[in-house]
């Protein structure tokens, strides 16, 4: 087990224990003590939810519109089992020219040629050539935009480049 859950774990008891002191002992009305169970309920269940979105699960935002390609894994979509396909990307933000600090994970929609692209781009990078990705426009699915279906439902389109070798003189 994680350290950091075993910790968050001893701290959520110690936390139920204080609130559970405060609620016997305490000289409050009944009425106070339901509304503080049930807000210290509803703040495990927002830390709970929130913790889950920290932990490199993709992010739903968009993919930004130029960035640094690093890696793509591909879950090819298979309607024996009900997978819809999904493909994670790890690039970095170049806003201002110059990558993002740390590198996030995204996901997208399966795109049979988003997924052609990617691993194009991914061998290029294992070649040695580092790969800038560039949204080319957002191609909405009608069905998908009237369901209101997450982000990660989008399809989008994508065009790399060779990052240019700064060793190389320019033409």
């Amino acid at each position: 087990m994680n350290e950091v859950l075993v910790g968050l774990g001893i701290a959520y008891i110690f936390l139920a224990a204080l609130l559970l002191l405060a609620l016997v002992y305490g000289r409050m009305a009944w009425t106070a003590k339901l509304l503080l169970i049930v807000v210290s309920v509803g703040f495990y269940w927002v830390s709970y939810i929130n913790w889950q979105n920290a932990q490199g699960w993709p992010s739903q935002a968009d993919l930004p519109k130029r960035f640094l390609f690093y890696a793509v894994v591909v879950e090819e979509p298979d309607k024996t089992e009900g997978i819809e396909g999904r493909l994670f990307v790890w690039a970095s933000d170049l806003a201002g020219d110059r990558p993002s600090d740390t590198p996030r994970a995204y996901v997208l929609a399966y795109d049979k040629d988003l997924h052609v692209k990617l691993d194009a781009a991914q061998r290029q990078m294992r070649n040695g050539n580092l790969q800038i990705g560039e949204v080319g426009g957002e191609l909405f699915d009608p069905q998908a935009t009237r369901d209101n279906t997450r982000i990660a439902d989008k399809k989008i389109d994508l065009e790399f480049t060779d990052l240019p070798d700064p060793q190389l003189p320019e033409k």
